[in-house]
């Protein structure tokens, strides 16, 4: 079975084309400019192009027999890469309208945070609406995304839903944010610790569990591929405990956040760097108590490792990369 996998050198691409190809699957990506090192060394082919376009598209698609389409962009920046909305949901849309008129398989590739998260002391299903209205535009762009799938589904399409939830693991390339926040903290870089929930999943179940949704997942349903939810503090002691690094031992509240935010961007503007947080980074930390996977447990047979395990081998992946070296 060929599959084509969008966004393939990503975070969770690089991850899911390794697993594709474990489980026999051979694999097409389609990428802008040329093989990115997280794809070094892997039996692919490999289709230079960008889902901005829809002959690009039209031509990765030929032959193929389901499409994972994960190629994205995340920014939670005040100041906003001009490409990421178009990404998320313009080439989401060709995505789509090559795989409806092919009659193609696809698995589309969305977010736990595109769905509204209010009331946060019941737990958060795939039941809830969609988050249209949300002030995050990374977190608005995936709800855009989600119904430009399910509106092709109405027409016909064979398309499935995956809402992953925060990854961790190994294979982390740039690093993502997860990562650089987790090196920033062994070398004593974060200036405060924030009190947040935050599911925490192995990026190869993610993997696993897209698999498993292109064979299983019913035609316009989403499935989270999400983890257990852990205190920032809890994440925080294990990392300490696995590196030896000293790490904090108390967070402040989350509303603190709120009020150190016009500093951080003053300073920000002043180093002409990045803030250490920013308004989408407070909003993307509030987080019910209980994030279900269930649905994707029953349906999907989709499964999680302890974060003991998922943490321990993220470590072996910094050293091995030399990011935690003095």
């Amino acid at each position: 079975m060929l599959a084509l996998v969008t966004g393939g050198g990503g975070r969770l691409g690089n991850v899911l084309v390794r697993r594709l190809l474990e489980t026999g699957h051979k694999v097409r990506v389609l990428e802008p400019g040329k093989p990115p090192e997280s794809l070094d060394g892997l039996e692919i082919e490999f289709v230079s192009g960008s889902v901005l376009e829809p002959g690009d598209v039209a031509g990765a698609v030929g032959g193929v027999d389901v499409v994972y389409h994960l190629a994205a962009k995340i920014d939670l920046r005040p100041k906003k890469d001009p490409m990421m909305v178009p990404i998320n949901v313009d080439g989401t849309r060709n995505v789509v309208e090559a795989c409806l008129s092919r009659g193609l398989r696809l698995v589309h590739t969305s977010s736990h945070h595109a769905v509204v998260r209010e009331p946060l002391d019941e737990p958060l299903t795939e039941e809830r609406p969609l988050a249209l209205d949300e002030k995050c535009d990374y977190h608005r762009s995936k709800a855009i995304g989600e119904t430009i799938v399910l509106d092709a589904c109405a027409r016909g399409l064979d398309a499935t839903i995956v809402n992953p939830g925060s990854m961790i693991g190994p294979h982390d390339y740039e690093p993502s944010m997860i990562g650089a926040a987790l090196i920033d903290m062994y070398f004593g870089r974060v200036p405060v610790l924030l009190e947040l929930l935050s599911d925490y999943v192995d990026v190869r179940d993610v993997a696993d569990g897209m698999i498993a949704a292109a064979e299983k997942g019913r035609v316009g349903e989403r499935y989270f591929l999400t983890g257990d939810v852990i205190p920032i503090m809890e994440m925080v002691s294990l990392y300490g405990e696995l590196t030896g690094a000293k790490v904090p031992t108390r967070a402040l509240p989350l509303w603190v956040g709120w009020v150190l935010l016009p500093f951080a961007l003053a300073g920000s503007a002043l180093k002409k760097q990045d803030p250490f947080i920013t308004a989408d980074m407070l909003r993307a930390s509030v987080s019910n108590a209980v994030v279900s996977h269930d649905k994707a447990h029953r349906e999907l047979g989709y499964t999680i490792r302890p974060l003991r395990e998922s943490l321990t081998d993220a470590v072996a992946w910094y050293r091995q990369r030399g990011w935690l070296n003095a």
